[in-house]
């Protein structure tokens, strides 16, 4: 079996028999002093400390402890480990100490190993997806026998973990998102606690968990409000799978929107002055509202759980207009939002584009 590196039990060894394979010294990314991986985050609570010894170069705590990051989005989800699981997300963990990587690409790889397959080694899965991460032989991962091992397939996501710009920044969620490209891309939010708490366990002695103070979230949210009264479809959230993506889920071949995960109940608002020109049912787009705003332009909002406007009513800027849900053709509760030329399906423009127009950030 070719791998990438293997994990002692003791200890980490290096062992480069695979393309993916990066010096033992140097991660993706990181520089030789390890500085390219610090990160801003003031911690402001401590609330485990790891019982166990282990080597690895994160970032230093005062006191010389290693503090392992987090910012959890969202209700938190806890599930009692089975020693494989435990076992596993070890194996991710020492895994992200071998590229020398900080804490937070444990969390995060461990997070997305949570979502995808209980932290189970399994050899069935969605099409052709397998493995830990579920990882498709079809999307260029490897073959069957490199992603069902715990190792390589670790190895190859934090690889491409560590190519997403600003990944120590991003939310869990939407880092997570840009290396899988799942159908619930927001799913893997609940898991960041209950990750941060087993990659601690095999950090070492030194590691402490934390709660970091609004990091991600100033991340995310200082481009909600633009020029003028322009504001984002919905608060505190990101862009996951982006304008144009391709896959068999949509029956034009592309995505002709954007997505904000976000969880059912989640008030969505007009991103300006605007007139409703479509408010109800809309197939597979479920609950679904257009409206023509100030510009000349349209914006759609789709698989709403509530819709609070009617056909002709004006709207402001920031005014709810109804809240996100899962309605219609969905795997997972989000907004879908598009920008138009018209009212119509088939007339839609890059809508990341179009909020930037208007002084936004997505």
């Amino acid at each position: 079996m070719s791998t990438a590196l293997r994990v002692a039990a003791g200890g980490i060894v290096a062992l480069c028999a695979a393309a993916l394979c990066l010096p033992a010294a140097m991660g993706a990314g990181a520089s030789a002093n390890g500085s390219d991986w610090e990160d801003s985050c003031t911690p402001s609570t401590s609330v485990q400390q790891a019982s166990n010894t282990g080597k690895g170069s994160a970032t230093p705590a005062p006191g010389g402890q290693v503090t392992v990051p987090l910012n959890p989005q969202g209700k938190q989800t806890s599930v009692h480990w089975t020693a494989e699981q435990r076992n596993n997300a070890s194996v991710i963990t020492n895994v992200a100490r071998s590229r020398s990587l900080p804490p937070r690409a444990a969390v995060i790889a461990v997070a997305t190993a949570m979502q995808e397959s209980s932290l189970k080694n399994i050899r069935h899965g969605d099409r052709d997806s397998q493995g830990l991460f579920q990882q498709r032989p079809s999307q260029g991962w490897g073959t069957v026998e490199q992603i069902t091992d715990p190792i390589y397939a670790s190895n190859s996501f934090l690889k491409r973990l560590a190519k997403v710009g600003k990944w120590q920044t991003k939310p869990l969620a939407q880092a997570a998102q840009n290396v899988q490209r799942s159908g619930v891309p927001g799913a893997y939010a609940k898991w960041e606690r209950t990750a941060g708490e087993l990659v601690v366990k095999s950090w070492g002695k030194k590691a402490v968990l934390s709660t970091t103070s609004g990091c991600a979230a100033a991340d995310t949210s200082a481009g909600s409000k633009g020029k003028g009264s322009w504001v984002l479809p919905v608060e505190n959230s990101h862009v996951t799978t982006p304008y144009k993506a391709g896959g068999g889920m949509w029956s034009s071949g592309s995505h002709t929107g954007i997505d904000f995960p976000v969880p059912t109940g989640t008030r969505v608002q007009a991103v300006g002055n605007a007139t409703v020109v479509e408010a109800g049912w809309g197939g597979a787009y479920g609950n679904n509202i257009v409206l023509k705003m100030s510009d000349g332009k349209y914006t759609h909002y789709a698989h709403l759980s509530k819709i609070s406007v009617t056909k002709g009513q004006t709207v402001k800027a920031r005014q709810q207009i109804g809240l996100s849900g899962a309605t219609g053709n969905v795997s997972g509760p989000h907004l879908h939002f598009e920008a138009r030329t018209g009212p119509a399906y088939g007339s839609d423009i890059n809508p990341t584009a179009y909020l930037r127009s208007h002084g936004l950030s997505p």
